[in-house]
């Protein structure tokens, strides 16, 4: 989604991670009574105040699922907006370190196989980290649209 130059709305930078191992991608459901409940996301969350991309994405997958990761590359934006703001959706290929995975903010994870990751009800901004991702490793001949805005 590509927002316009001119929007005033608050942008919020979300880092997510992405693993990918053996074929298959990992993806974790939001919990009921959440926002986008049951809904299946890359783990990530915002930036607060002060930090940088990478420490926040650090931080986030801790919290979230209890293991140390190592950050690499990262992929083009995706972008949500609702009525009061912009989610910029911030896809980092990630690596898992430290197990075993202990989820705090998710009913349940999955490794999906790549082929198979369309069966999922993915939240809006995630899919298109999906078509980035499948792009990224030559999987997809999708053309990407660039964005004017950056984040």
């Amino acid at each position: 989604m590509a927002i316009p130059p001119e929007s005033s709305k608050k942008i919020v930078v979300v880092p997510c991670a992405i693993f990918e191992k053996d074929g298959h991608v990992f993806s974790a459901q939001r919990k009921e009574g959440m926002s986008l409940a049951l809904k299946w996301e890359f783990p990530g969350g915002k930036v607060d105040e002060g930090e940088t991309e990478i420490e926040a994405l650090h931080r986030e997958i801790m919290e979230e699922l209890s293991v140390e990761i190592e950050i690499g590359v990262r992929l083009e934006p995706a972008y949500k907006e609702d009525p009061n703001r912009i989610i910029c959706l911030v896809p980092y290929v990630c690596r898992m370190l430290t197990s075993p995975i202990v989820l705090t903010e998710h009913q349940q994870y999955k490794w999906v196989r790549l082929e198979e990751v369309h069966k999922l009800d993915w939240a809006e901004a995630d899919l298109e980290v999906i078509e980035t991702f499948l792009h990224y490793l030559g999987v997809s001949k999708l053309r990407r649209h660039k964005t004017k805005l950056k984040c």
